[in-house]
């Protein structure tokens, strides 16, 4: 009983930090590669497992895939304000 609640409180806290992070890093930042993204995401997850004494594999793999798709979502976003970016001279010439 007491494992579930340490691993419920990780996920809560760590995914939330993650999915935050992952996603403002590229968003804001999309010239860093992902791989470095997930890296660096993947060794806070082993300090993170340390940290709550939670099984290290779990953690690595729980931040590596939550990374990922926040940085999906960061990346898409990003993709969705560059398409609807229009000058508004290239609007009234058309």
């Amino acid at each position: 009983m007491e494992a579930l609640i340490i691993i419920g409180v990780y996920c809560m806290i760590m995914g939330s930090i993650v999915l935050i992070g992952s996603g403002l890093i590229c968003y804001f930042f999309p010239a860093i590669h992902i791989l470095f993204i997930l890296a660096g995401s993947a060794l806070f997850g082993i300090v993170g497992g340390y940290l709550f004494n939670v099984n290290i594999l779990f953690a690595v793999v729980f931040n590596v895939i939550l990374s990922a798709v926040a940085a999906g979502l960061g990346r898409f976003g990003r993709y969705l304000k560059n398409k609807t970016d229009v000058e508004p001279e290239s609007i009234l010439h058309s």
